[in-house]
């Protein structure tokens, strides 16, 4: 069975976020967006709207294109 993209997607910025030693109030913090939302999407329970997406990559100082490389 296939895992779904906001699945995959949440991985991925939970590995980015863990790399850069951020907890999730941190760079929800520097998001500007909300933990509870930040853990949600990182659970793949919800799927980020762009906008969101966009300001999570720039708290981690990557632009979307790499934000979505390689998963």
């Amino acid at each position: 069975m296939a895992i779904s993209l906001p699945v995959r997607l949440g991985r991925r910025l939970s590995e980015l976020r863990e790399k850069r030693g951020l907890s999730q109030t941190q760079l929800a913090d520097m998001a500007e967006i909300g933990r509870a939302h930040l853990s949600q999407i990182e659970n793949g329970a919800v799927a980020a709207r762009i906008d969101t997406l966009y300001a999570i990559a720039l708290a981690l100082e990557l632009t979307l294109e790499e934000l979505f490389r390689g998963f």
